[in-house]
């Protein structure tokens, strides 16, 4: 994961045909890459994407979220505003150097709560996904207060299946070892923690009168 891209270079072509065929629904990009990895600069992929939605008979049919990580996103915001997109950012830490270990290729948490505070701006409907909440390293609160200007937002507790704490914890050690604890008593205390983070979330929303659609618990 992270090693290599497949790009899907006749994408735009195929979604025409998708668009006449597909039954009313919603667009969403991306669920499991960003569609704007850094690749997207040579490709133009999504740009292209959503130039064909923007221009297709069809568009009325769609409803249109993205969710990324990159500023790069508000090279689109002329086809964004046509679409009536919904703009989402998923950050779980404000700690530019944990975000940089965790999330290497993403842009800075600051540089991606500014991109959503320019889409507002613009007339954008934004929203935050904090995701995924890292223990001793996501602080709810601060992310809360920096996103209250959002419409709503998505919390997603980290999913601790062996595939991922795999690839995570040497990670972890390396970089955070004082955080070790914390992800351990997480990983033996699931339950109990998700029912503390859900506390905690309730109480945020409350003070920051910031919506949470919901907290993603896998």
């Amino acid at each position: 994961w992270g090693d290599f891209v497949h790009v899907k270079i006749n994408c735009p072509e195929l979604l025409e045909k998708e668009l006449e065929k597909n039954k009313p629904g919603n667009i969403w990009f991306s669920s499991v890459t960003d569609c704007y990895m850094p690749l997207e600069v040579k490709y133009k992929l999504t740009r292209k994407i959503l130039e064909v939605i923007s221009k297709s008979q069809y568009k009325n049919k769609f409803s249109v979220e993205i969710l990324t990580k990159s500023a790069l996103i508000r090279r689109d915001f002329d086809l964004l505003k046509k679409l009536n997109v919904i703009v989402g950012c998923s950050i779980n830490t404000l700690d530019a150097k944990a975000a940089r270990v965790i999330e290497p290729f993403a842009s800075s948490p600051t540089e991606r709560i500014k991109v959503l505070k320019e889409a507002k701006q613009q007339g954008i409907k934004v929203f935050g996904f904090i995701s995924p909440v890292l223990p001793g390293i996501t602080n709810l609160e601060e992310i809360f207060r920096e996103l209250n200007f959002c419409e709503y937002v998505w919390v997603e507790i980290l999913n601790i299946k062996s595939s991922v704490l795999q690839r995570l914890m040497p990670t972890i050690k390396k970089n955070f070892p004082d955080k070790v604890k914390d992800f351990e008593y997480m990983i033996e205390n699931y339950e109990e923690y998700c029912r503390g983070i859900k506390k905690e979330v309730d109480g945020l929303s409350k003070k920051y009168k910031l919506k949470v659609i919901d907290v993603v618990v896998h």
